[in-house]
């Protein structure tokens, strides 16, 4: 097997996996867009998993005595498992009890038994081993051990961290800049013993930073793929594959082009964007689309969210997400250092107002109380400017299958052509949090109800921050496109719980209890809240309103 093809292989297996096998061939020919060798292992790989006598039916050595769920054994004669933190087609993670540390936790991830005789995956587990035990630092998950299960599945043993991952801790419009400042100081030094050992993380994000004991300390979690330079365990599949978390990835991931430290200093000015702002620089729903958007530069500078930012912090945020390497930072511990000493910059503190007469704090505080108690009477006399959206169309006419005449901008609502292609785009006034689904009414099956946003990790976005939809296609007879809209001023669960299950499907489609459930609470939400859409030819926008902090509102776009 081709080392470059790896990530690819993977990715699609597990994706193809979780279909019906009804739909599995024409995802797989998709997947592959024409290349033939990747697609050919893709289907030797399912195929052998499938087969009783293939080599993932019938493995080498005896595995019946060693049950698939781990909870309730000990592991390496020491270590007493509790319970399963997080499973997936690669590797099970579990928290254990150290017989020998009494009261000490600890984290053990196992190879999956589907992989045990894989040579790649079990190559790609040791280099993850390979780049934990180089690294020795404060701020970064460490390995206290290593071993093998009597089934011969390899498995790891690495501190637990108690806390929360900073994800938890954006909020929309951004973190407290003193605290954004502390964390930036204990991740450069990290990043940078982790490039001095030759390793590169390659998917930094705010899930993979953990914020340790109700504390700001910080830890850099899971090097699952990680690039390791100078291997002993044998070359990286590091180029050619297109590997990482999409709102993250760097340029160069996106394009399959060398890695290097660069590439995790790229994802960190993307996390610092959002820890000061509370959305990311970019809200791309496709790798393509993100290379676009990267391409241009950033759009929506980072003071535009944040108007108290200092200068000097956004220069330096930007040049960490320049599009060309060279332009960057080269190394992680200059930018964490000088962006937090610019937000520093940014922190004053209040003048003493002591000296003021007594009275005139009394007047103070009365005139504060009387104007509050005016907006609460007030309050519901007008919907809040701030409780809206917007969304428009661009619409691209088509004739024989080919583009013709200049892209247009319309409010949705008129009649379109079958066959045109149109892209839609959403913007909130506010930073706030988007959810968009489409509802094809062409398709009768789960799988013509998709998640066009987020395609994975958060959905919230800056004021005045587009996100843009892939292309799509007026088809079939006569008819709408259906999209659900979502604007909520804070996270929604129901429909974070469907983010992880739309990453499952090349297409973000939903499925199952999962697409009823948001069906069902998109559907009840609709007719609690009383929204109303103005469609303007002015600017060919069209604008969602209610009185309320979460909006809901099913567009349709009629073709004949």
């Amino acid at each position: 097997m081709p080392p470059s093809y790896w990530d690819s292989i993977q990715e699609i297996f597990h994706k193809a996996l979780a279909l019906p096998e009804s739909e599995r061939n024409a995802f797989i020919a998709k997947a592959c867009d024409g290349h033939p060798d990747l697609e050919r292992e893709v289907r030797e790989l399912l195929a052998a998993r499938n087969s009783p006598g293939g080599v993932l039916g019938v493995p080498v050595t005896r595995l019946d005595f060693v049950p698939d769920n781990l909870v309730g054994t000990t592991i390496g004669g020491r270590y007493r498992v509790n319970k399963e933190l997080s499973c997936t087609a690669m590797s099970q993670v579990y928290l254990a009890n150290d017989s020998r540390l009494p009261d000490t936790h600890v984290v053990i991830k196992v190879l999956s038994r589907v992989w045990v005789q894989d040579g790649d995956a079990r190559q790609r587990f040791k280099r993850e081993v390979e780049a934990l035990s180089r690294i020795k630092h404060a701020n970064v998950v460490n390995v206290s051990d290593t071993g093998q299960l009597a089934d011969d599945r390899p498995y790891v043993v690495m501190s637990y961290i108690e806390g929360e991952a900073l994800r938890t801790q954006i909020r929309t419009g951004g973190m407290d800049l003193e605290r954004v400042a502390s964390i930036l100081k204990q991740i450069g030094p990290a990043l940078n013993h982790c490039h001095e050992q030759k390793v590169v993380h390659r998917d930094l994000k705010p899930e993979n930073i953990m914020m340790t004991g109700g504390t700001d300390s910080v830890v850099l979690i899971d090097f699952g793929i990680a690039k390791v330079r100078d291997s002993l365990v044998g070359p990286s599949t590091v180029n050619a594959a297109s590997i990482g978390t999409l709102p993250y990835m760097s340029p160069e991931q996106l394009s399959g082009e060398e890695i290097t430290a660069a590439s995790d200093i790229y994802s960190m000015a993307v996390i610092a964007y959002e820890m000061v702002t509370g959305a990311r620089p970019f809200n791309a729903t496709s790798a393509s689309q993100l290379a676009d958007m990267q391409r241009a530069g950033v759009k929506v500078k980072p003071r535009a969210l944040r108007p108290n930012l200092p200068p000097r912090a956004q220069e330096i945020i930007l040049r960490g997400l320049s599009f060309k390497r060279e332009h960057r930072y080269q190394r992680a511990s200059q930018f964490c250092s000088e962006l937090a000493s610019a937000l520093k910059e940014g922190v004053t503190t209040e003048p003493a107002v002591t000296h003021w007469p007594k009275y005139l704090m009394i007047a103070l505080g009365l005139a504060v109380i009387s104007f509050g108690v005016y907006k609460y009477i007030l309050r519901d006399r007008k919907p809040s400017p701030n409780r809206s959206f917007s969304y428009f169309l661009t619409v691209q006419r088509m004739h024989d299958g080919q583009p013709y005449e200049e892209p247009y901008k319309s409010n949705g609502d008129e009649t379109y052509t079958k066959g045109d292609q149109f892209q839609l785009t959403v913007t909130t006034p506010v930073p706030a949090y988007l959810y968009i689904f489409n509802e094809s009414a062409l398709q009768t099956h789960d799988a013509g109800f998709t998640m066009i946003y987020p395609a994975s990790g958060s959905a919230s976005v800056g004021a005045n921050q587009p996100v843009q939809s892939k292309w799509f296609t007026f088809s079939g007879s006569e008819g709408a496109e259906n999209f659900w809209l979502v604007w909520s001023t804070s996270p929604v669960s129901e429909l974070d719980a469907a983010i992880s299950e739309a990453a499952k499907h090349s297409d973000g489609a939903l499925t199952g209890q999962t697409l009823v459930a948001v069906k069902q609470y998109l559907i009840a939400r609709k007719a609690e809240i009383d929204a109303t859409t103005n469609h303007y030819n002015a600017n060919k926008t069209a604008v969602v309103r209610a009185r309320r902090d979460l909006l809901v509102t099913l567009a349709q776009f009629k073709h004949r």
